[in-house]
């Protein structure tokens, strides 16, 4: 066969993969989002029956959708998602800033709600932390079964959220890296009289509850008021609490292989952190500790309130795995 016939034909055989492979990527893009648009639905069918459920413990209860749980759709050829958890008294919303880098490389955003919280003081303190982890299970396992690559960061009480889940669950394969800022497991201070204080001061308002003890961590509900309760629901506040404990004391025989990024404060008046990196180096085979010294706040990813928030941003969006 003459070489120029040969040519041609090598070069009509790699021209013939090249659609083949392109077809079926489309093919597998087309799949992976009628597959999300389905787990979509299902997350907020789930939802909006939480949201019933407070109605139904609270008649007259409002429920703003900047704190409602949210799933925003990104460009389906990229088929990456973030999978945000909020903290203790806040919502989905206090962790968009951390995904607006994400989104706009084309990533979807699946904003988990802790049940119970949202609305109001009353309704969260009738949730348990069996309930949270239930749900956290079910709704990070819809996004992480169709998308290609899922990354989660949890603050605070989400942190923990993701923590007890990597203990308990063997870690899908889509699931890339986990980000935690300032995750809790072990309060800084006091917590003796936790119970009885809380018979007197449950649903205090948080600008009451700031004024009187001047608690750093309480500053940023005074601001972005939109994000968070207004009242302290202390019944909750103590499943966290427990939740935290329970975690503390587990013993994991293996560390556990996916990589983690941990965010740290000196100036975190509410996690001991000490206690958090115990936990951290027990559990995890890498990790990559970001520590600031100085008086930087807990919600160190919220600009209202940190310094250090866009670099926190900088840093989870560049890592590498």
């Amino acid at each position: 066969m003459p070489e120029v016939v040969i040519s041609v034909y090598n070069l009509l055989m790699k021209t013939l993969l090249l659609a083949f492979l392109f077809a079926a990527s489309l093919q597998n893009t087309s799949l992976a989002s009628a597959d999300c648009a389905q787990n979509r639905s299902e997350f907020l069918k789930r939802n909006t029956a939480l949201y019933e459920e407070y109605s139904k413990i609270d008649s007259k209860q409002i429920m703003t959708d900047k704190k409602k749980a949210l799933w925003i759709e990104g460009n389906p050829k990229v088929n990456k998602a973030l999978f945000i958890a909020h903290g203790y008294m806040g919502s989905p919303s206090e962790m968009l800033f951390l995904a607006q880098p994400f989104i706009k490389k084309g990533w979807s955003v699946v904003g988990f709600l802790i049940p119970g919280h949202g609305s109001t003081y009353e309704i969260a303190n009738q949730y348990k932390n069996t309930r949270w982890v239930e749900e956290f299970k079910t709704q990070l396992e819809l996004a992480t079964s169709c998308f290609n690559e899922v990354r989660g960061i949890g603050f605070s009480t989400g942190g923990l959220l993701f923590h007890h889940y990597a203990l308990t669950n063997t870690i899908p394969a889509s699931l890339k890296s986990l980000h935690l800022v300032s995750p809790f497991f072990i309060q800084r201070f006091g917590g003796l009289f936790d119970r009885i204080l809380g018979f007197f001061v449950n649903g205090i308002s948080v600008d009451t509850a700031y004024l009187l003890t001047k608690f750093r961590d309480l500053k940023v509900m005074t601001i972005d008021r939109e994000n968070y309760h207004q009242n302290i629901p202390v019944d909750s506040g103590l499943q966290v609490k427990e939740l935290g404990q329970k975690v503390f004391e587990m013993n994991n025989n293996t560390q556990i292989k996916i990589p983690v990024q941990v965010f740290l404060s000196e100036g975190d008046w509410t996690v001991d952190t000490d206690v958090t990196k115990q936990v951290m180096n027990r559990d995890y085979e890498e990790v990559q500790l970001v520590w600031y010294k100085g008086s930087e706040p807990h919600h160190l990813m919220v600009p209202s309130v940190s310094k250090v928030a866009g670099e926190v941003q900088r840093l989870i969006f560049s890592f590498e795995k």
